[in-house]
């Protein structure tokens, strides 16, 4: 059952009015009335509604944005075209960095609850999930876009690569060069990113008339450590990969690493390819083939499905999906077996 303000008020013993000016911090209250209105709302549960808040008040202009880190060109694109098409609308940016880390994320989201925060675009952290208070934020009537890394039972507005085409077309590829053995190092399946990118992989095997070979799959996180765990373990199989397909830079890291310590040049002795493309990628020696999604446009979606939301407050809806295509990008670490 919903907590309201007049359960507040009857738990605190206070009158409606001096309960709202101390939630609200509108007006003066003394310090022993905002602690018993604090124990109230802390025994109780209380959080404040989005919608009714916005009514009755000044709307809030503050726009969370909620992702891993800063690290590539991907992630500066994101920030900078969200920041930019929020103040030509007269909203202001609230970054937050979760480090994959979803205690850490758990707090960013109850700051932007504290400070009223009109939405929110939101990257999944993928050391764990905080679903449930996403969708009481939801609930609550706060706008929340999914980008890029989806769950699917929050049942929110979502912008994403299309993940199944993707590792469709980078393992139909490789088959195409004439690999047999491919090697899949994901991360977490209970995101769409990896469940999608693992349904793709399979259906380019089965509809090349190749059989699923489960001992070729490695599955444990989006991280540089599983990248190396995962490498190691199909570089031991009596009979190894002529080629990996990495999750994500993360993993493709540990991968070239330890492709490296074994002595294994690329793309003579391994092929290798992974999914999104950053600057590094096509520097490296030899440069990375990879499937890509227009980051850009991805971003815009979402700000723009986000300022829709906005416009009409409490406004019933049925999530939108938005997937985007993506490209492959053939460079110089796959090997052409074919030919030999």
């Amino acid at each position: 059952m919903t907590v309201t303000i007049k359960d507040v008020a009857r738990r605190a013993g206070l009158s409606l009015s001096t309960v709202s000016r101390a939630l609200n911090k509108s007006g003066y209250v003394s310090s022993d009335t905002q602690r018993r209105v604090d124990e109230a709302v802390a025994e109780l549960g209380y959080q404040p509604n989005w919608m009714a808040r916005s009514l009755k008040g000044k709307p809030s202009h503050l726009i969370g944005l909620i992702m891993p880190d800063v690290v590539s060109s991907y992630d500066n694109t994101i920030i900078q075209l969200v920041c930019d098409t929020l103040h030509a609308h007269h909203y202001e940016l609230i970054l937050c960095l979760n480090n994959e880390d979803p205690a850490i994320d758990l707090g960013y989201l109850k700051i932007l609850q504290e400070k009223r925060a009109a939405g929110l675009i939101y990257v999944h952290p993928l050391g764990g999930s905080n679903s449930a208070f996403i969708r009481e934020l939801a609930g609550q009537g706060m706008p929340i876009i999914e980008l890029n890394r989806r769950r699917e039972e929050d049942l929110l507005d979502a912008v994403l690569a299309d993940n199944v085409q993707g590792a469709y077309q980078i393992t139909q590829y490789l088959i195409e060069l004439g690999h047999r053995r491919i090697g899949l190092v994901l991360g977490e399946t209970e995101l769409t990113t990896g469940k999608n990118r693992y349904a793709g992989y399979r259906r380019a095997l089965e509809d090349c008339g190749l059989s699923l070979d489960p001992h070729l799959i490695r599955i444990g996180s989006f991280s540089r450590q599983h990248g190396e765990k995962g490498t190691r373990e199909l570089l031991q199989l009596a009979e190894p990969p002529t080629a990996i397909l990495t999750g994500s830079n993360r993993i493709l890291m540990g991968a070239l690493s330890v492709l490296r310590e074994a002595g294994l040049g690329i793309p003579d002795d391994i092929s290798i390819a992974t999914f999104n493309d950053t600057e590094w990628l096509s520097f490296w020696n030899p440069p990375i083939t990879v499937v890509d999604v227009a980051i850009d446009e991805m971003a815009q979606l979402a700000v723009d499905l986000l300022l829709r939301r906005l416009v009409s407050p409490g406004k019933p809806f049925r999530p939108t999906t938005y997937l985007l295509s993506t490209s492959l990008i053939k460079r110089s670490s796959c090997k052409n077996l074919l030919n030999n």
